[in-house]
């Protein structure tokens, strides 16, 4: 994934958080990940959310660690259902959306997980 997407993706969630709050985007986590058959153990960066308060089932301060290996799976597999974002992207990483990073998640967590990021920012930018 490139690393303007990746950003975005993490200043979206951060600005249009509803019930779950970016925790930590600076660490790295080793994963296996499985390839042609063999076992390969990699390090990625994560994304650390935490459930700011109880929702969907999730108590308050859940946490979850998505790999940026299982989001650049995510991004391709929504590239590919929805063109548009595939032409927006190439325009560059600023043309990412809310509802895009919403969508991204939800694939890369197999559906568990559901941001609903708001439309509208919380604050506003100086």
């Amino acid at each position: 994934m490139k690393r303007t997407i990746y950003l975005q993706m993490l200043y979206l969630i951060d600005m249009h958080r509803s019930w779950i709050a970016l925790d930590d985007s600076s660490s790295y986590a080793p994963r296996i990940i499985y390839m042609r058959g063999k076992v390969i153990r990699c390090t990625f960066r994560t994304i650390c959310l935490r459930a700011i308060y109880k929702h969907n089932g999730y108590e308050c301060g859940t946490k979850w660690s998505i790999s940026e290996y299982e989001l650049d799976k995510a991004l391709a597999v929504y590239r590919k259902q929805n063109s548009n974002v595939k032409t927006r992207l190439q325009k560059g990483a600023s043309y990412l959306e809310a509802k895009d990073v919403n969508a991204i998640m939800e694939i890369a967590t197999y559906g568990l997980l559901k941001l609903e990021l708001s439309e509208f920012p919380l604050y506003k930018q100086r």
